[in-house]
């Protein structure tokens, strides 16, 4: 409707905020963040992504992007039960199902309609890359250091070896949370035209903001719609005031 009437647009409409989600849930935002601690193999039982490239926080963008790209826009996060229980906050799985499980590989494989000899070639061959050990604490906020080596791609932190059955995996899609696409308006939160000039009595706030340009920055998203929120209320109100 803004466009319609001539604001300038801003922001990237051809993106998106992209977040990691269990197709499977019926909950709102079901975010799968416990990936870093296992591998994530796309449907054709293979690695694609450096799982751990740094704090999740800061990268669990780009990761979701890279599993948007694979057939059907799916991959697995599989894991064996030793790393799932490795110490992390609850927050790392905010899905209400259950991950798949099996003492196998092969069964693991099985349920989620893979090849299991692509699986069990891609588990090996990232096993025999881990540095040695299992223990240890994950924190989303910090790198540990523990890298592959000799495997593409590589996995820069949490490298620990999945041999302890039974074996589990989380499907993940990439979940559009919030589009960049949208309005420019001054610092008054006040909507202009393409020539820069106020539209007299249009505000902007929260998502009608066009912000982002390829990578989203965590926390801003209810961020911008409190503060300009607020300043367009009392811009408002003070113009009717006048």
């Amino acid at each position: 409707m803004a466009l319609a009437i001539g604001a300038a647009p801003c922001g990237d409409f051809g993106s998106f905020h992209a977040s990691p989600m269990d197709p499977r849930s019926d909950r709102a935002g079901p975010s799968i963040y416990i990936y870093p601690q296992g591998i994530l193999v796309n449907q054709n039982g293979q690695r694609f992504v450096d799982e751990g490239p740094g704090p999740t926080d800061e990268t669990y963008e780009n990761v979701t992007r890279e599993i948007n790209a694979q057939p059907g826009g799916i991959a697995y996060a599989v894991l064996d039960t030793t790393l799932a229980k490795v110490k992390h906050p609850e927050s790392v799985v905010r899905s209400e199902v259950p991950p798949y499980q099996a003492d196998t590989l092969a069964g693991l494989a099985a349920q989620l309609k893979i090849d299991a000899d692509a699986l069990e070639a891609t588990v090996a061959a990232y096993n025999k890359a881990c540095a040695s050990g299992t223990n240890g604490v994950y924190n989303e906020a910090d790198t540990d250091g523990l890298c592959t080596r000799g495997i593409s791609p590589r996995k820069s932190n949490w490298a620990r070896p999945i041999a302890k059955p039974p074996y589990i995996a989380y499907p993940i899609i990439s979940s559009i949370v919030l589009t960049f696409g949208g309005l420019r308006a001054t610092p008054d939160a006040r909507v202009v035209n393409q020539q820069g000039d106020v539209i007299p009595g249009l505000y902007a706030a929260g998502e009608t903001l066009g912000l982002y340009y390829r990578s989203y920055t965590g926390a801003t998203s209810v961020l911008k719609g409190l503060v300009f929120g607020r300043i367009a209320g009392k811009d408002a109100a003070e113009s009717l005031r006048g």
